[in-house]
């Protein structure tokens, strides 16, 4: 018999598992690029765009091992709580600054409350408090939810006092503790451990605490957060993370390790479609949604409402165009206008040259006198009265001949396709070799054959901790020292705009395009080490005449397949960097870096020959 509200449950959802994800990014994207001050202000602009959908879509397989417990291994995953947690964290600079001071308060206070929830819900082996531990998981064991609520609340009320009396960032801290921590107690209610498959959640009731956790965030906003209450949104994107991080990942993560079998148990393991990920997103998504229910506007807020970055010039350029075409001809002429001034601007910071006059940009960059004339002209022009469509179009023309212009000065700092190449490719050999050497060591010390080694848990520990490494390897260098290896022995730099080191979100926006050919990279030559050490010596395999043994055979074809999968990452990579007018590739269109030589080259001989138009 069919049993209709089961039916209806099942429909709900495939159809919320379906749905919800691009529903979620749409609204996302509708809300970045319409919008892109205000997303930007509240830490939700492009660049947290570009790394939380097409970033954590190319790095769902990176896994960061933490801890081997028992006969298994704990890792979290970069795309299903990383990259989220990288988010809220550089989001604390706007609802909380100093997100230095701030962001690690938070983080001891969530800790210790996380530390006294464990206790309760796990018996700890050590012999010192075990006894004690082992009573509590015994006395409690038939009403862990209650517990585990009782304790969430007090630790959460004593927060709630602290920042009330203490008032201004405290208050703020406060109040995100205390939403995470209702989170975290429903969450913790409504999920279940099960060994061997992961942690999971019925629907509707997942649906509950992230979207509650928006709507309160937003609904207290005015008391929170008095005159920015468009901060409720990174309040409720990050309350919702943590506490689905911590009621489900975190407090349930234990009971998984109790079967035989071994496995790598990842925390956001689904990537995209883990409850951290889509609870974070369901969180953002209720606040907003309540913020302009309430009426409130899309006012950026506070100091970070220039944080949309600047246009570069031929971004600028086809904007003029469009509002040409469209008929917006003073508009199209205000833009043509600043498309040139941000080409002489560009260009003199390319150059090494000091910042010049604001009114007469392209003076002291080395260009004939009509250069100087013509912006002049067309920055005239675009203060008169609105003009008609061929003035506008002629406006446009100028603009465009002084942008390339402009380009053609600053071409030479940008770094060639070949040096980037060979910079990556030394790069690759620093990530590489030490953990070719630690496959090659597991490959000849594991028991067991080809089969049980591929199979096991060290070698696939060992492979997704490259992945995650290697990334991280590109992050943290760009981030502390402006270079990686590679780069700085080719003598290149990474830049944002203005020339100044690029922020940590836009590095991690800038590598996630590398995690593809990293994944190639460490699926394939651990398995080719592993077919060569234990894939035996039987022939049967012949190649110009030549028997070979099967385990060099398949390590040939394992290589291979990393070759191809390289070169081909590689091509497309290089053809973006050809066609981009700052030889950018992926990355650095979307995160607004550049590749550049570290030393200002000389300056041409003569003026570039710009393109005329009659």
């Amino acid at each position: 018999m069919v049993n209709p509200v089961q039916l209806t449950l099942d429909i709900g959802a495939n159809t919320a598992s379906l749905a919800l994800p691009g529903a979620l990014w749409a609204a996302w994207f509708l809300l970045a690029f319409e919008h892109p001050e205000f997303a930007s202000s509240v830490g939700f602009g492009r660049r947290a765009f570009w790394l939380l959908l097409p970033g954590s879509l190319v790095a769902s397989l990176a896994l960061l091992p933490l801890v081997p417990i028992a006969n298994d291994w704990l890792a979290i995953s970069f795309a299903g709580a990383l990259f989220p947690l990288f988010v809220l964290a550089l989001s604390f600079d706007r609802f909380a600054p100093p997100a230095g001071r701030s962001l690690g308060l938070f983080a001891l206070a969530l800790i210790a409350l996380t530390a006294l929830l464990l206790v309760l819900v796990l018996p700890v082996a050590d012999p010192l408090v075990g006894s004690v531990a082992a009573a509590l998981h015994v006395a409690f064991a038939g009403a862990q939810d209650l517990v585990v609520a009782i304790a969430a609340s007090a630790a959460v009320a004593v927060a709630v006092v602290v920042g009330v009396v203490r008032g201004g960032t405290a208050r703020t801290l406060a109040a995100l503790l205390a939403i995470t921590g209702g989170v975290l107690v429903l969450t913790f209610a409504f999920s279940v451990a099960l060994p061997g498959v992961g942690i999971e959640e019925n629907f509707p009731e997942y649906l509950l605490p992230p979207i509650g956790a928006g709507v309160v965030a937003a609904a207290l906003a005015p008391r929170i957060l008095p005159g920015r209450e468009a901060l409720a949104i990174p309040l409720g994107f990050g309350s919702a993370t943590l506490g689905v991080l911590v009621g489900a990942d975190v407090l349930h993560q234990p009971p998984l390790y109790a079967g035989a079998a071994s496995g790598v148990y990842a925390i956001g393991g689904a990537g995209v479609l883990d409850l951290v990920y889509l609870s974070g997103l369901l969180g953002l998504g209720s606040a907003y949604a309540v913020h302009r229910g309430l009426g409130r506007g899309l006012a950026p807020v506070g100091r970070a409402a220039s944080a949309g970055g600047s246009f570069p010039p031929m971004a600028r350029l086809v904007r003029s165009f469009r509002d040409g075409v469209a008929g917006r001809n003073a508009v199209s002429l205000t833009e043509a206008a600043e498309a040139s001034h941000a080409a002489a601007l560009q260009a003199s910071r390319l150059m090494g040259r000091p910042p010049p006059p604001p009114d007469r940009p392209w003076e002291g960059l080395p260009v004939p006198g009509w250069i100087v004339s013509d912006d002049a002209n067309l920055t005239s022009a675009a203060r008169q009265d609105p003009p008609d469509p061929a003035e506008a179009y002629r406006g446009w023309l100028t603009a465009r001949n002084l942008v390339l212009v402009g380009r053609e000065l600053g071409s030479r700092r940008f770094a060639t396709p070949a040096q980037r190449t060979a910079a990556f490719a030394v790069d690759l050999a620093v990530v590489v070799a030490p953990f070719a050497a630690l496959w090659t060591v597991l490959s000849m010390t594991y028991p067991g054959g080809l089969v049980a080694l591929v199979e096991s848990t060290p070698f696939n520990a060992a492979a997704y901790a490259f992945i995650a490494v290697a990334f991280l390897y590109f992050v943290l260098s760009e981030q502390l020292v402006g270079t990686t290896i590679g780069k700085w022995l080719v003598g290149l730099v990474v830049r944002n705009r203005a020339l100044g080191r690029p922020g940590f979100l836009s590095l991690l926006v800038r590598n996630a395009p590398l995690v593809p050919a990293l994944s190639v990279i460490g699926i394939g030559i651990p398995v080719a080490i592993a077919f060569l050490v234990k894939g035996g010596s039987a022939g049967g395999v012949t190649l110009d005449g030549v028997a070979l043994p099967s385990g060099l055979f398949a390590f040939i074809g394992a290589l291979g397949f990393v070759g191809v999968g390289i070169a081909l990452l590689g091509s497309f990579g290089l053809l973006v960097i050809a066609l981009t007018s700052e030889r950018q590739r992926l990355g650095d269109v979307l995160a607004g870096t550049w590749v550049v030589r570290a030393a200002t080259p000389e300056p041409p001989a003569g003026p570039p020959e710009p393109v005329r138009s009659g």
